[in-house]
Parts: C-alpha cells; sequence; structure tokens
C-alpha cells in the first residue's frame, strides 16, 4: 500500500498528515457566539493555554486541535466572512498563536484558521461549487510566517524536537499546496 493511500484504497486528501500521532483523538474547541459578540476570548483561551504548559502536553495535544464557532448557524455567511468572528480569532489568535502546531491537519481547520487571519472572498470554482479564495497572497503569506516564528517560539521554549517540527512543517506545506492549488503556495520559512 503506498503511503498516501488508505486501507480502503481511497487516496488520502493530505498523505503527510497521516504522520502526525493525532488523527482520531480531536479536541473539539467550541467558541459560542455570546463569547464572540463579547469579544471575551478569556474561556478559550484557558482552554487552549494549558497545552503549552509543559513538553508532554504539548506534544500530546500536537494536531488535536479542531475549532468550531457556535450559534451562527442561522447566518447565512461563512464564519469567515463575519467581522465580529474575524476580529475574535485575531484577538485570541494574538494572545496564543500556535495554531500550526496544535490544529488538525486531516480536516479543513488549518484553511480555517487562514481564512479567519487572511481576507478573502466567495468564488466559483465550479458549477455549482463554491470555494474561498483569498484576497492578497502576501497577507497569506506574512500570516503563515508569522504563525511559524511563533511555532518556533513554542518548540525552543518547551524543547521539542526539531523533528517533530520539520514533520509539522512538511503537513502544513503540503495543506498549503492544496489550498492553493493552482496558485503557488506561500512558502514556508525553511
Amino acid at each position: 500500500m503506498s503511503k498516501s493511500e488508505h486501507p480502503n484504497n481511497r487516496p488520502l486528501r493530505y498523505p503527510k498528515a497521516r504522520l502526525s500521532p493525532a488523527k482520531d483523538d480531536r479536541l473539539l474547541i467550541e467558541i459560542a457566539r455570546a463569547g464572540v459578540e463579547a469579544g471575551d476570548i478569556a474561556p478559550v483561551l484557558q482552554q487552549l493555554e494549558f497545552m503549552t504548559e509543559t513538553r508532554e502536553l504539548a506534544e500530546r495535544w500536537e494536531g488535536r486541535v479542531a475549532i468550531v464557532f457556535a450559534g451562527w448557524e442561522d447566518d447565512p455567511r461563512e464564519v469567515v466572512e463575519i467581522p465580529a468572528v474575524r476580529r475574535y480569532f485575531a484577538s485570541l489568535t494574538e494572545a496564543w498563536p500556535y495554531w500550526l502546531h496544535f490544529i488538525e491537519k486531516v480536516g479543513d481547520s488549518l484553511p480555517l484558521v487562514l481564512g479567519l487571519l487572511c481576507l478573502g472572498h466567495r468564488e466559483a470554482i465550479a458549477p455549482g461549487l463554491i470555494g474561498w479564495a483569498f484576497d492578497d497572497l502576501e497577507e497569506v503569506r506574512k500570516q503563515l510566517l508569522l504563525l511559524f516564528l511563533r511555532q518556533n517560539a513554542l518548540y525552543e521554549r518547551l524543547g521539542l524536537s526539531e523533528s517533530m517540527n520539520q514533520r509539522i512543517t512538511e503537513e502544513v506545506a503540503q495543506l498549503l499546496e492544496s489550498v492553493f492549488s493552482g496558485a503557488p503556495p506561500p512558502a514556508a520559512p525553511g
């Protein structure tokens, strides 16, 4: 069986993500509309900060976090289009910028993170299929650079391994390649 195939012979969407020890054990962070509208990041920040207290916790929760914004189900906009959600997530990321290490990399959580941090718009990508297009790839590149720098600072502070850092960087690069298919992905720092 090739590395990029699932046992049932369906190709994995992001084959490098299979290297992550966390695929089935997720920590779903639900962010309530009331907290978003109040701009109160404290409850969610508390849930996230415990993962960066020790090397062991950072290793345990690597690649396991997924986020969902609750209470917006009746809003016709995508969460990445809602200004209050974008402001909230920007504040949360300023306080806790370690998404590249902790976000799950099998599903669409990383594109969600980037969509919340970088401006974009809905775009028809095929008949009957709507996708998200970033307005400025330079903005995406700068945001990724900041996230990678913060990840590196976390690794240095906790003494996390260079091999883990390299693996996660490769996983992120593969996800970006998929997200930006057709356009060259912003380069990850090397």
